[in-house]
C-alpha cells in the first residue's frame, strides 16, 4: 500500500522558512490559510472541551491576542466560536493597539466585530499597563463576573525568545494560577515555549498545531505547558515537493489516513479473507489483561480469532466471548502457562497469519521460556506487549523485522536499556511502538508521532486493547508492518477521543474504547 499520509515535524527556525516560500508574500493565500486555521481550531476546541463536561449554554471565552498571525487565528476561531454558539460571549484582551498589529491580524478584527460584536468586550491593551498588579485586577474583575469556560492563547507563537518580560510574563503567572479558566487552548505553540525556551510558559490543555507541527512541542519537556496535541492539516504538504522539505525523519501522522480502514468488505469474502490472529496471553491472576486483548482483536474485524489462555480461565472466558476459540493450556503452579503446553499450541500455529503475545502473560521465567521458544517455532508477523517485552525473551530471536514491540517507557528501559527508540530499532530491525502522551511509531526508516487520543487512556488495560488491535491489522495482512502498527495507534487514540467527549474522562471502562472503535472510522473530525 501507499504510505499513510503524514506530514514533517520542523523545527521553528525551518517552519519560518517554509512559510516564507509557500506563501512567498501573497496576503491573500495568507489570510485564506489564517481563516481555515482558526475554523478548524475553533472547531477543535468546541469538540475538546467536552472532555471536561457538555458545553455551557452561555459559555464565555478568553482570547489573548498578539500582534502576528496566531493572534489572527485566534480571534478567527473565537469568531467561529461565536458563530456556533449564539449564546456564547468572548472577551479580547490583545498585548498591543490594533494599529500596531499585522494587517492580517487587524483584519481578522475587523471581521470578529462586524459580525459578532456585541458578543465581544475588548480589554485595555497589555503594553498600557503599568505593573503586575493592573494585569491581577483586571483580570479578578474579569473573572467577578464569570468565569471562562475557555480561552485561546494567540499571544507570540514560535518566535517567542526566552526570558520573556513584563507585560508577557506577569500575565502568564496569573493566568497559570488562576482556577478560572476551565480548558486552556494555545495556537500553534504556547506563548513561551519557543526553540531556545527555558522558564515559565503560557499553560495549555491543548496546543493545535496550524499546518505545520513545531519541534519545540514534541519535546517532552514542554508537555506540562503544551498539553495534548492536535494537528490541524491545511495542506501545506500535498505536493511531493513540499513534503521533502529539508527536515528530520519525524513526521506527524495525519488523521486522514484513518480512511484507509474505511472500505467495503468484497461481497464474496468469508471469515479467513479477514485473517486469524493466534493470542497467547493471561495468568490465572492476570486473566483480564488476555480478556481485553481478545475483545480488541475481534472488535477490530479479525476474521478468527484463536487465544491460548491458562486452563484455569476456559470455562468463565468461553461462556463471555464466544466468538473466539479459546485454548486451554497447561498452567504452573503459580498460574502461569507452562512450557509443557508448546507442543498443544504447535498444533494451533499452522493456520494462524499473525501473532499477538503478551497482555497478562505474568512474571514466570518457565511462561517467558514458553514464549522465547514459540517465537523460535513461528516464522511470521507477530506483535509483542507488556509481560512478554523482556530483553531475555526478544535477544536471538530469527528475523527480529517481524515484529513489532509495543512499551511504554519503562518496559522499553527493561529490554532496550539507556539506547533510545531510534537506536533500538536502526539495530534490530523492529517496529517500536513507544506508548505515551503522544505515542511515537519508530522503524529503520520512520519515525511518525501520533497527536490522536485522550487522556482518558492512561488506566490499566488500555495498552491490552491497542494489542488486539494491532494483533487484527496485523493478522488481515493488508499493510506493511509500520503501517499496521500506524494505524492501529490511530485508531485506538481517536477512539479514546471520541469516548472523551461523550463521557468525560473518569467514570469510563477501558473497554468502553472499543465500542467507539467504528464510530472512529466511519467519522471524518
Amino acid at each position: 500500500m501507499n504510505s499513510l499520509p503524514s506530514d514533517p515535524i520542523l523545527s521553528c527556525e525551518e517552519a519560518l522558512a517554509f512559510e516564507s516560500n509557500y506563501f512567498n508574500g501573497d496576503q491573500e493565500r495568507e489570510w485564506e490559510a489564517m481563516n481555515q486555521a482558526g475554523d478548524a481550531l475553533g472547531d477543535g476546541l468546541l469538540r475538546d472541551m467536552r472532555e471536561l463536561r457538555t458545553i455551557p449554554h452561555r459559555p464565555r471565552i478568553l482570547v489573548l491576542v498578539g500582534k502576528g498571525h496566531n493572534g489572527g487565528d485566534a480571534l478567527i476561531a473565537a469568531k467561529r466560536l461565536l458563530k456556533t454558539i449564539p449564546t456564547a460571549r468572548a472577551v479580547i484582551w490583545q498585548l498591543c493597539k490594533w494599529q500596531d498589529c499585522k494587517p492580517l491580524c487587524q483584519r481578522a478584527h475587523v471581521e470578529l466585530i462586524e459580525l459578532v460584536g456585541k458578543r465581544v468586550k475588548e480589554v485595555e491593551p497589555l503594553e498600557a499597563l503599568k505593573g503586575r498588579g493592573e494585569i491581577e485586577k483586571i483580570f479578578a474583575d474579569l473573572l467577578q463576573e464569570r468565569d471562562f469556560s475557555a480561552s485561546i492563547d494567540g499571544l507570540l507563537g514560535m518566535q517567542a525568545r526566552s526570558p520573556l518580560k513584563f507585560p508577557i510574563a506577569d500575565l502568564i503567572s496569573v493566568i497559570n494560577q488562576s482556577e478560572g479558566i476551565a480548558v486552556r487552548a494555545s495556537v500553534d505553540i504556547p506563548t513561551g515555549v519557543g526553540q531556545d525556551f527555558c522558564g515559565e510558559a503560557l499553560r495549555a490543555d491543548f496546543t493545535y498545531a496550524t499546518g505545520i507541527a513545531k519541534s519545540p512541542i514534541i519535546e517532552s519537556g514542554n508537555q506540562k505547558w503544551t498539553g495534548r496535541l492536535r494537528y490541524l492539516d491545511l495542506g501545506f504538504f500535498v505536493k511531493k515537493s513540499d513534503r521533502s522539505f529539508k527536515s528530520s525523519q519525524k513526521q506527524v501522522l495525519c488523521g486522514s489516513a484513518l480512511r484507509k480502514l474505511r472500505t467495503l468488505r468484497p461481497a464474496d469474502c468469508d471469515k479467513r479473507t479477514h485473517g486469524h490472529l493466534f493470542l497467547l496471553a493471561g495468568s490465572r491472576e492476570l486473566g483480564g489483561a488476555a480478556m481485553m486483548a481478545a475483545q480488541a482483536a475481534l472488535k477490530a474485524g479479525v476474521g478468527l480469532l484463536t487465544v491460548g489462555i491458562p486452563e484455569s480461565l476456559h470455562s468463565s472466558f468461553v461462556a463471555q466471548r464466544p466468538e473466539a476459540m479459546w485454548i486451554p493450556l497447561p498452567e504452573t503452579p503459580e498460574g502461569g502457562l507452562a512450557l509443557e503446553g508448546l507442543g498443544k499450541i504447535r498444533q494451533f500455529l499452522g493456520k494462524a497469519t499473525a501473532l499477538a503475545i503478551g497482555p497478562g502473560l505474568g512474571i514466570e521465567a518457565e511462561t517467558h521460556s514458553l514464549v522465547r521458544e514459540v517465537l523460535h517455532l513461528w516464522k511470521g508477523s507477530v506483535v509483542i506487549d507488556a509481560d512478554a517485552l523482556r530483553s531475555e525473551i526478544l535477544e536471538n530471536i530469527p528475523v527480529p523485522e517481524r515484529l513489532i514491540l509495543t512499551p511504554h517507557a519503562g518496559e522499553f528501559k527493561r529490554f532496550a536499556g539507556s539506547q533510545s527508540a531510534r537506536e533500538y530499532s536502526s539495530l534490530t530491525g523492529s517496529i517500536v511502538v513507544l506508548k505515551g502522551a503522544h505515542s511515537e511509531i519508530i522503524s529503520t526508516e520512520k519515525h511518525h508521532y501520533c497527536f490522536s487520543g485522550s487522556s482518558l487512556l492512561a488506566r490499566g488495560g488500555s495498552g491490552d486493547l491497542l494489542t488486539g488491535i494491532i494483533g487484527a491489522l496485523l493478522a488481515k495482512a493488508k499493510y506493511d508492518l509500520f503501517s499496521t502498527a500506524s494505524l492501529g495507534v490511530l485508531w485506538h487514540g481517536r477512539a479514546g477521543e471520541v469516548l472523551a467527549r461523550q463521557h468525560g474522562q473518569e467514570a469510563v471502562y477501558s473497554t468502553d474504547v472499543l465500542d467507539y472503535l467504528s464510530f472512529a472510522i466511519r467519522n471524518d473530525f
